[in-house]
């Protein structure tokens, strides 16, 4: 079996859920709230392995941390119905709430000259051993960097970048 990260969680209004699998040959992040959910590619092994680590890596003192990753797809590529579907994914410590720990997910839509909001999942408080646990069963079942084929160029929209306050 595939390694997959997932976050569930349940409110009032329902299910929620982050995940980052595996589909076929390829990665994509899932992102579902109680009544819509939506997928976009996740890139490559790379960016699981560096997604895993972010979230090993995560401190357990208070202090400024968050990474970040610009996913998008476009559909109907070079025709007049053409929209492109892009979100920020991001895994950090809250500095406006005592740095507590989140994922958050937000998406877009953009056609001809608009662009509208998507989906928004946010995971407040998510459960850091248990995602812990399955970022260390990525990274010790995934192939290590040297083995895994890399792009000449990877696209820079998947790559993580630290924001600093």
């Amino acid at each position: 079996m595939d390694p997959i990260l997932s976050c569930h969680w349940r409110d009032p209004d329902g299910d929620w859920a982050l995940t980052v699998s595996r589909n076929g040959t390829t990665w994509e992040l899932l992102a579902a709230a109680p009544r819509w959910s939506e997928t976009l590619p996740f890139a490559d092994p790379d960016d699981v392995r560096r997604l895993a680590q972010t979230l090993l890596d995560l401190p357990a003192e208070p202090e400024p941390y968050e990474f970040e990753w610009q996913l998008s797809r476009t559909e109907n590529e070079r025709t007049e119905n053409e929209r492109t579907h892009f979100a920020t994914f991001a895994v950090g410590l809250d500095p406006t709430d005592g740095h507590r720990p989140y994922l958050a997910y937000q998406s877009y839509y953009h056609r001809g000259q608009a662009t509208g909001l998507g989906l928004e999942v946010i995971c407040e408080d998510p459960p850091i051993d248990q995602l812990r646990a399955q970022a260390h069963a990525f990274l010790t079942s995934l192939p290590s960097p040297q083995q895994s084929s890399r792009r000449k160029n990877p696209p820079q929209q998947n790559r993580p970048q630290q924001s600093h306050p």
